[in-house]
């Protein structure tokens, strides 16, 4: 493997704990025509993420990397700052024509590794998007239940739908009832993707509909909401039907997603641990 280059720039901001700048788009390309390698890099920030792209055409190895990490660096001397703690993930998106290198992508996770990242790659090869759930149909109806929840052994009572044969719940509940736990959370919407948002690790403000109890009102009209999710900037697969306006999810796919384990037995009914993974 070709020894990893960082900048100087970047590796005292990581030793110092200094800011370093957010970015706009940023692009390098490099061109070697007589060997069919033709690639386009570029680099952009949104919150706490940093999306890397590569397109065009040829091989990603670890030199390629340091194409990235150029890019990254170039972009960096933007004007704009955000503290360089801040930056969870790297989402690495590699386009159609490209092979991947084992090495590319070890390349990544050592820089992830090292400075306290997670990193997460989304290419046509070897595609790390959890599957996508097959889609329920258009409109059906939500039944309003009081089956029982408990979080770490309390009884707990948020707005519950049936839909099928699966119980349907809030987002911004579930945060409510896991804040202040090591599954804890925060929830956003970002109009501009027509997405759900979620951060691990951070505190969730509770908001007056939050943990309302009860549905009232009888059976209400369900439809499969557009609205797609990501959680610490990685596009999740879940089932999303829209109720009253609001997003219900699948508890068992937000536990997959935000990884808090969801159980279910007789005399308890369903159940939330934060301390343990999720399991199947």
């Amino acid at each position: 493997m070709k020894k990893k280059i960082l900048s100087l720039a970047l590796a005292l901001a990581l030793c110092l704990g200094l800011t370093i700048p957010a970015f706009a788009a940023e692009t390098y390309t490099e061109n070697w025509n007589d060997v069919g390698y033709d690639i386009t890099c570029s680099a952009r920030v949104e919150g706490t993420t940093v999306y890397i792209s590569y397109t065009g055409s040829g091989e990603l190895d670890s030199g390629t990397y340091d194409m990235g990490m150029m890019v990254f660096d170039t972009a960096a001397s933007q004007s704009a700052t955000v503290p360089f703690e801040e930056l969870k993930v790297f989402s690495i998106s590699i386009g159609q024509g490209l092979t991947v290198l084992d090495e590319f992508k070890e390349a990544w996770n050592d820089f992830a590794n090292s400075y306290g990242f997670s990193v997460s790659f989304n290419d046509s090869t070897t595609p790390t998007q959890p599957e996508q759930p097959q889609q329920p149909a258009a409109e059906t109806i939500a039944a309003p239940t009081n089956d029982k929840l408990e979080v770490n052994g309390a009884a707990v009572d948020p707005t519950v739908y049936k839909i099928g044969e699966s119980n349907y719940f809030k987002i911004r509940d579930v945060a409510a009832l896991l804040n202040g736990t090591e599954k804890q959370f925060a929830v956003g919407y970002d109009g501009a993707l027509s997405s759900v948002t979620a951060t691990t690790g951070q505190g969730y403000d509770k908001q007056s509909g939050d943990l309302a109890g009860a549905a009232t009102g009888g059976d209400q009209e369900a439809a499969v909401s557009n609205d797609t999710v990501y959680v610490d900037g990685q596009k999740v697969g879940a089932e999303v039907y829209k109720i009253n306006g609001s997003n219900y999810f699948k508890l068992r796919d937000l536990g997959k997603a935000l990884n808090f384990y969801v159980g279910w037995s007789a005399d308890r009914g369903m159940y939330i641990e934060t301390n343990k993974p999720y399991s199947e």
